[in-house]
């Protein structure tokens, strides 16, 4: 019998369960996981000015603006929040008063090696289940689309409107011992390398 249960455990491993379904676990492990006890998400979109220093000295160095240039966009690493106020509410629920952070990188669109970098922030009022000790984490938000012009032209400076949406993705998470059903350790199969097309084919003609 033992050698049976060991020959079904050997066949054991990543990947879907066959049609008459998995083996029973064999172990019951204790692992440290960071546990989600409750997420939400929204799109928010939020309008912002900044301004950017122009000329010799300036962040944009080259070239000039004027009113209504577009100023290219893109988020510059990961959305980021921090919790500024904890109200509890029933249970272990409790509202939560968060500041979300947008780090946007703005282009000059004369010299594309010419940036300036801005964090947008606004802040967000949700309700979820939020233990005392949990992590809110917003790092699988996403910026969904930034538009950004020049509104004003000053002496030395030009004020950039940008108008960003993001999808917000706001987690409450804590690392916490959780007991598991196990196959036992993972064991690596020999790495391959599938085999490329020797010469290239064609692409497909249009007709």
């Amino acid at each position: 019998m033992a050698e049976e249960v060991s020959a079904k455990q050997a066949v054991v491993g990543p990947g879907q369960c066959p049609p008459e379904g998995c083996p029973p676990p064999t172990r019951i492990e204790c692992i440290v996981v960071d546990k989600v006890y409750d997420s939400c998400f929204q799109v928010e979109s939020r309008t912002r000015d900044t301004t950017v220093t122009t000329g010799l000295t300036g962040e944009f160095v080259t070239g000039t603006f004027t009113v209504g240039q577009a100023i290219p966009c893109a988020l510059n690493g990961t959305i980021s929040c921090s919790v500024i106020n904890r109200v509890p509410t029933t249970g272990n629920f409790a509202t939560l008063t968060i500041v979300v952070s947008v780090p946007i990188t703005l282009t000059n669109p004369n010299a594309p090696t010419e940036t300036a970098n801005r964090v947008f922030t606004f802040t967000k009022v949700v309700t979820l289940c939020a233990p005392e000790g949990v992590t809110v984490d917003c790092s699988e938000s996403t910026l969904l689309f930034c538009n950004c012009v020049v509104s004003a032209v000053g002496v030395g400076n030009i004020t950039v409107t940008c108008d960003f949406q993001v999808c917000v993705v706001i987690k409450t998470i804590l690392s916490v011992q959780l007991l598991v059903p196990s196959y036992g350790f993972c064991v690596p199969a020999p790495c391959t390398v599938a085999p490329g097309v020797c010469p290239p084919a064609p692409p497909a003609q249009c007709f």
